[in-house]
């Protein structure tokens, strides 16, 4: 099951310094819809990773997995030699 593959860069046409990691919901001014849906949109994402570590406590997602980098192409000729 594929579920955390988008990638959401959201902000409030009023309020562009809104951010609601570091603000919280306090933050949000006179009401605004766009600047509640932005706190309900960011505290979902942080229920979803809670539970998918629930799920699996060993799943990493912090990191993204690393091919190996050759150290050199074989099809690549050496200026130097050797």
């Amino acid at each position: 099951m594929k579920i955390r593959a988008r990638k959401f860069n959201g902000r409030c046409a009023k309020h562009k310094g809104y951010n609601p990691p570091v603000d919280g919901f306090g933050a949000i001014r006179g009401n605004c819809a766009r600047c509640a849906l932005l706190f309900e949109i960011w505290e979902t994402s942080m229920n979803l990773n809670r539970l998918i570590r629930k799920f699996d406590p060993a799943y990493d997602d912090v990191q993204r997995p690393v091919a190996p980098v050759p150290f050199s192409d074989p099809r690549q000729l050496s200026l130097i030699g050797e």
